[in-house]
């Protein structure tokens, strides 16, 4: 990603002459510099190489002419790409299939903890739907476990769901409903941030 905006700039003029176009007026030089013949659609000063031999008959100077010469006089600004944290937050309300699920994000709200990414997201490659997931290079599924869970077949069930996926290197984090959610959350401070304090964010 090109973060400074004067960069696609330089890219654009950049290309606008590798393709034999002067890129203040536009004009077609026609050919490169040091070339003998003329450049009609793509040669291999601009376009061609041996690589791309498949596409050479789809390969056209002229057809990205406008486009980079938009991309070189227009003005280019970086665009935010997180939502405000109200915003996102209720959108993870509204996936919540329980109003304990809705009770354990205004918990993490109120104590500025880090919001999860998803909610009710399904994983196939998991076959798993977890309540609430953290996305990233160590992703975290968080389950919250309501009273249906204490049933001892389901436990059976949720425990042998954490080993398996914590065997592929995701972090299982279950929030039971009659648990400290404090404690559980100090345990994770990677994941969720620290209680109380500023900075845990979206």
């Amino acid at each position: 990603m090109v973060e400074d905006p004067k960069a696609w700039t330089r890219i654009a003029r950049t290309a606008l002459k590798l393709c034999h176009f002067d890129p203040d007026t536009g004009a077609d030089l026609d050919k490169a510099d040091h070339a003998q013949e003329k450049c009609q659609a793509a040669c291999y000063d601009c376009l061609l190489s041996y690589f791309n031999q498949p596409d050479h008959e789809s390969l056209d100077r002229h057809c990205i002419k406008d486009l980079l010469q938009q991309i070189m006089t227009g003005t280019m600004e970086p665009s935010p790409v997180e939502i405000p944290r109200a915003e996102h937050l209720a959108q993870l309300k509204r996936l919540c299939d329980s109003g304990l699920e809705r009770q354990f994000l205004d918990f993490f709200d109120q104590h500025n903890l880090r919001l999860p990414e998803r909610a009710q997201h399904y994983y196939e490659r998991f076959a798993t739907r977890p309540d609430f997931s953290y996305t990233g290079e160590n992703p975290a599924f968080i389950y919250v476990d309501g009273p249906p869970h204490d049933f001892p077949e389901r436990q059976v069930r949720d425990t042998a769901q954490t080993a398996t996926l914590r065997a592929e290197g995701i972090t299982v984090i279950r929030f039971h409903h009659l648990t400290d959610w404090e404690s559980v959350v100090a345990q994770y401070p990677s994941v969720f941030g620290k209680l109380g304090t500023a900075g845990g964010g979206k």
